[in-house]
């Protein structure tokens, strides 16, 4: 009896000891697909990236990503989605910097960072100013441009695509530091927005180089400026608007990973450290920069820095947008 009774005692303390414990558990992260949340429209830039990196990233973890468009409410639909997901770093949202400036939009009662779990930078961004070839008459150079609109004020119009978005609150703050008046004119999303500008419906737009590049090549746009705080390598003899003379204006932003607020900690490393070598690999490092966008260090791409990124952009244009008064459709 003592002998049975010692086998079965050994017996269920190896099962015990062979059950996965809650770090176990998450060593096997990821068991099946994980879904990445995109705010816009397909074939958009954010969501170009989003099938680059994922596919790279699917490789190295040995699971598909599986890239979602959940375009509307300038962002919102998708935020909300993520925010119903549970928190075990199956979904995830790839979204831009003004995913800070939400709450400050539409009075959402959600923190842009404290309420989800950052995970990786993507990519930096700045904006090109471009206009439409055919306005050459009137300016060819920004310092032409901006006499052009100090002394007709009212008759540029500049599009962005949508209220609150990246494109808007560049321009709103460019208008601004700039002490010009032009006329706002949103549409819903960005392809929108550029065939305006090739049909010179509107004048202005502060888009993404990957967007208005190939146009500016073919010579249907001009390139007046860039919004970083250094030239743009695809476009090296573009200035920057602060060499121009307007010291206070510099726009960046980046394109980062978001997931479900209490991911766990050992997820959500694995996630950024993954996201990282993806973007560290020659096919995505070079085929990003040659879109003209500046792929982060894998050194500084943390957590912390990108909670510190989303919390800084908040509060820098949270303060515009109550100056403004803008307010979400």
């Amino acid at each position: 009896m003592q002998t049975t009774k010692s086998v079965w005692v050994a017996v269920v303390a190896a099962l015990v000891l062979a059950l996965p414990t809650g770090a176990a558990a998450q060593a096997k992260f990821p068991s099946h697909p994980i879904r990445l949340l995109v705010p816009f429209a397909p074939g958009g830039g954010v969501d170009v990236v989003a099938r680059i990196v994922g596919q790279k990233l699917g490789e190295r973890i040995g699971q598909p990503i599986l890239v979602e468009s959940k375009p509307g409410a300038g962002g919102v639909i998708a935020v909300n989605e993520l925010m119903r997901a549970d928190p075990d770093g199956y979904t995830l949202l790839m979204t831009t910097s003004s995913h800070a400036t939400l709450p400050a939009l539409a009075k959402l009662p959600w923190h842009p960072s404290n309420d989800f779990s950052p995970i990786a930078s993507i990519y930096i961004y700045m904006l090109v100013l471009s206009t439409n070839a055919a306005n050459a008459s009137n300016f060819r150079t920004f310092a032409e441009f901006l006499k052009y609109a100090r002394a007709n004020p009212g008759k540029i119009s500049w599009g962005s695509s949508g209220i609150g978005g990246p494109q808007h609150l560049a321009g709103a703050q460019f208008a601004k530091v700039a002490g010009i008046d032009m006329v706002h004119v949103p549409y819903r999303g960005n392809n929108p927005m550029l065939q305006a500008l090739l049909q010179n419906d509107i004048q202005l737009t502060f888009d993404t180089p990957t967007l208005v590049s190939p146009h500016i090549k073919e010579g249907r746009l001009i390139a007046l400026a860039v919004t970083g705080a250094k030239r743009l390598d695809k476009l090296p003899d573009v200035p920057t608007v602060r060499e121009t003379g307007l010291v206070d204006f510099t726009n960046e932003g980046q394109i980062f990973v978001l997931a479900t607020k209490g991911t766990p900690e050992p997820v959500q490393s694995f996630l950024n450290k993954e996201f990282a070598a993806a973007l560290a690999t020659p096919e995505v490092h070079d085929r990003l920069t040659g879109l003209g966008l500046t792929v982060p260090e894998t050194a500084d791409n943390t957590v912390a820095n990108l909670k510190k990124h989303i919390d800084n952009f908040a509060a820098t244009y949270g303060k515009l947008i109550a100056e403004m008064g803008i307010k979400a459709e």
